[in-house]
């Protein structure tokens, strides 16, 4: 079993495998793996401390298969970019001479990115930690019910390895079929469609060369899969009607724009009146109350277009705190209730069911709670991967989980940046704690209190 430690600086999380002694008998695996940088695998550094070898391994911005789909399903699409993206990693060992069997497969060391669903794989010269047959366990454990192409598929590849006659290259056949209806459709993401023509261009390569081998830059290989990626839109950047408040502001100023014209038109005649004609005591006084009423005029229609902008702050504010209020409470409420006893028996309640179980915000601006009555619960910003979202630039995309154990609560940080807090102590990352009512937990910089 690997000996594993988690740390955070101020940049970067990691992911930490003391030298079990492997490391000092596979000296190449450990320099190919530590010296260049293996598209599809967790970069890694070496470092020696206290006369022990230490390997880093960067997992900022990335979660684990077991925190990912910890409270939701795998679909077809998850199923289908997993195994994509394990025969390019394969690929790649192959093209290192690395042994493939050093792959890590295990939920808690398989790591995606959740914004663009890239994976990458953690090698660990001489591990036998986790294997596809675990990992398929975990698979048909945590696989989408309601998604029956899924479940079939699933349940086939865990036979065909229990029959020893699994080959990468025979399954990736059935989610290429499915990737091309999909593509028919325009259904299927546009990275699992780039990363399968690029798969079936691989195939073909490959078996153009089996008479010979032929040496490819590496450099081509690890070129970039970003493009046509769609960035995740807030949620909250949806709630306010600003293209209606610039209408309501266009038509105030053509309001206006009349009133202003006469007042400038009048003053400018006044400045002309003034200028080349010789005018009586008398004449003065009206030129002067002339000019008077221009300048109400003038700024009265200033004040008229200039009202609905100062007020569109205030209202906007107020919008914003009807918008969270309603958006951070979960469609899900603590609907449990103690059953009644019989008069004159005291009875023991557990506090998570005395107790409200919320977290309050403490925060001015962000009036919010997070409802812990249905668990586990995923709290971050990035729509569409976690439970809660909470659109605040402190919160990472995956920031921090809620879950119950028995009659306790516990949240654990999921690799934050900003830090994940109880009480003024931070927790270290993927570590858990218990919370008790009245604890203060802050996530990031929003401090809630927990009643």
């Amino acid at each position: 079993m690997l000996d594993v430690k988690y740390y955070k600086d101020y940049r970067h999380n990691y992911l930490i495998i003391k030298d079990d002694g492997s490391l000092s008998e596979y000296v190449y695996q450990r320099k190919m793996m530590t010296e260049n940088t293996i598209k599809g695998l967790l970069n890694c550094q070496e470092r020696f401390i206290n006369g022990e070898i230490l390997l880093y391994y960067e997992i900022t911005s990335r979660q684990s298969l077991f925190h990912i789909f910890d409270g939701k399903g795998i679909g077809m699409d998850e199923l289908g970019s997993f195994f994509v993206q394990l025969k390019v990693v394969n690929d790649m060992l192959q093209k290192y001479l690395l042994d493939g069997s050093c792959l890590a497969l295990s939920p808690e060391y398989i790591f995606q990115n959740i914004e663009t669903g890239e994976y990458s794989f953690l090698y660990y010269p001489g591990s036998d930690e986790g294997s596809l047959s675990k990992l398929m366990d975990f698979f048909i454990s945590k696989v989408d019910g309601e998604d029956m192409e899924a479940v079939e598929a699933v349940y086939k590849i865990a036979d065909l390895i229990n029959r020893e006659q699994f080959v990468l290259d025979e399954v990736l056949r059935w989610f290429q079929d499915d990737i091309s209806q999909r593509k028919k459709d325009n259904y299927f993401p546009y990275e699992m469609q780039f990363q399968n023509q690029k798969l079936s261009d691989q195939n073909q390569s490959d078996q153009a060369q089996r008479s010979g081998y032929r040496r490819e830059s590496l450099d081509e290989e690890e070129g970039g899969n970003g493009e046509g990626k769609e960035p995740y839109e807030s949620v909250m950047s949806q709630t306010f009607p600003e293209e209606k408040d610039a209408k309501e502001i266009t038509r105030d100023f053509k309001k206006a724009l009349p009133v202003l014209g006469i007042g400038i038109s009048g003053a400018g005649i006044l400045t002309y009146v003034m200028y080349f004609y010789q005018l009586s005591y008398k004449e003065e006084i009206y030129i002067i109350a002339g000019w008077v009423l221009m300048a109400v005029l003038i700024l009265g229609a200033i004040l008229w277009y200039l009202h609905p902008l100062l007020n569109r702050k205030k209202k906007i504010q107020e919008q914003e705190d009807t918008e969270r209020e309603r958006y951070y409470t979960p469609a899900y409420e603590n609907n449990e209730t103690v059953s009644d006893t019989d008069i004159g028996n005291t009875v023991f309640i557990p506090w998570t069911e005395s107790y409200e179980n919320k977290l309050y915000s403490m925060d001015k601006k962000i009036k919010c709670h997070i409802d812990l009555g249905s668990l586990p619960l995923t709290v971050g910003k990035l729509a569409g991967a976690v439970d809660m979202v909470i659109d605040e630039k402190s919160i990472s995309r995956m920031h921090a989980k809620f879950f119950r154990d028995g009659n306790k609560i516990y949240i654990s940080d999921l690799n934050s940046t900003n830090g994940t807090f109880r009480n003024g102590m931070r927790l270290a990352p993927n570590a858990s704690e218990m919370i008790e009512p009245g604890d203060e937990i802050r996530l990031g910089k929003l401090k809630f209190i927990y009643r």
